[in-house]
């Protein structure tokens, strides 16, 4: 009836355009009040969402604040390793002591060990040469020391000092040590206190370069500074594994003669007053058409008026056992006869046309040295002058 009631067709549009827009304006107003699904998220829960994103971005590059209960294994790795090697360091310090001696107009320096409460000192002979008396630094003491004995062909030197009763360093065993053995050093560089080094054994040796040992060398990835030739290196028991040697590789790592056979040196001094070092007079080869260890090694020859020539052995036994000790490469004949003793009798399995047999040589003494090394200057001394540190760096 409202309708009909306007007059005229213009009024009746603008009515109706009125009605119209009011209807989309009340609908607008009731679509707001309504609750939507977006709007029923809290907003605090927006926020965590944010926060958690941020946090997993940031974990890479912070460090956590309690790095053991991380649950971190990288740094527990870590944390394991200065721990153990600390606690090595601690327990083996005040056994290890510097060492100086004059060689003619050289002053040398080095490192040494005790091996008893009697103030028995192992260290290399590149430490002493052949000087006729040396000094031993003992907390910041210094004692004078006698050479008890030296060997130049092993490297090894004895001292003792009368310091009363003194700690020492048990000898452990270098036989279980394996490439990647973990193996640290206590020892004095230049005139600093006495530092750990931490290393790996990276393998064994009887040649480098140019240089010869008298025995199979543990080579370890181990840096070496002036003055720490003659220390000890340690198992993770801190026990002696071997004697620092020689540094190679500009002092990035080094040999270390196996405790064995410097304890081995080390009883001949004291028994004889000097070392007795074997000889058995035989050669070998291996099988070069086998490049693994474990081939064949054959006798290559017999030196004239030696054990080996008068013990029955020929040229061509395949030699498998010397002494009770397995012969898988040639280096492990040089070893049987560095640890035999003078006048010992050993037995020498052999292969010959297919059967085993067995012939006996009776240890002589070795009559001259193989190929030694020496030291060489390496650091200027008050003079300017190079000065000896220690620490064996060429053939001789």
């Amino acid at each position: 009836m409202l309708w009909h009631m306007i007059p005229g067709s213009r009024s009746k549009l603008l009515f109706s355009s009125l009605l119209i827009f009011g209807a989309l304006a009340a609908g607008v107003m009731i679509w707001r009040g309504l609750p939507t699904k977006e709007a029923a998220i809290p907003i605090v829960a927006e926020s965590v969402e944010v926060e958690e994103i941020e946090v997993t971005r940031n974990q890479a590059v912070r460090v956590p604040e309690n790095p053991a209960g991380s649950g971190s294994a990288t740094s527990g790795v870590f944390d394991k390793i200065a721990a153990e090697v600390s606690h090595v360091y601690e327990q083996a310090a005040p056994a290890v002591v510097r060492v100086r001696a004059t060689d003619g107009n050289a002053q040398l320096a080095g490192t040494g060990f005790f091996v008893d409460e009697q103030g028995t000192i192992l260290t290399a002979y590149a430490v002493v040469g052949q000087a006729k008396e040396a000094t031993v630094e003992v907390g910041g003491r210094g004692f004078p020391a006698k050479i008890l004995g030296r060997d130049p062909r092993s490297g090894v030197a004895l001292l003792r000092v009368k310091a009363g009763q003194t700690p020492y360093l048990l000898l452990g065993e270098s036989a279980g040590l394996r490439p990647a053995s973990a193996v640290v050093s206590v020892a004095f560089p230049y005139d600093l206190k006495a530092e750990p080094t931490f290393g790996l054994v990276a393998g064994f040796d009887v040649k480098y370069l140019t240089r010869f040992f008298a025995t199979t060398h543990i080579r370890a990835n181990l840096p070496i500074k002036p003055g720490q030739i003659g220390g000890p290196l340690l198992d993770s028991q801190g026990q002696v594994v071997g004697v620092l040697m020689l540094e190679i590789d500009e002092g990035k790592a080094c040999y270390a003669l196996p405790v064995e056979a410097a304890a081995k040196v080390a009883a001949d001094i004291e028994r004889f007053g000097e070392p007795k070092h074997g000889w058995l007079g035989v050669g070998v080869m291996p099988d070069r058409s086998r490049q693994d260890r474990g081939a064949p090694v054959f006798v290559d020859r017999l030196y004239k008026g030696t054990p080996a020539e008068r013990s029955g052995l020929k040229a061509g036994d395949e030699v498998i056992a010397i002494g009770g000790r397995p012969v898988r490469e040639p280096s492990d004949v040089l070893d049987s006869a560095f640890f035999a003793n003078v006048g010992e009798k050993v037995p020498v399995k052999v292969r010959r046309n297919g059967k085993e047999e067995t012939f006996t040589i009776k240890v002589a003494a070795r009559p001259e040295s193989s190929r030694i090394v020496e030291p060489a200057p390496l650091l200027p001394d008050a003079s300017g002058d190079a000065g000896p540190q220690g620490i064996p760096v060429r053939g001789n």
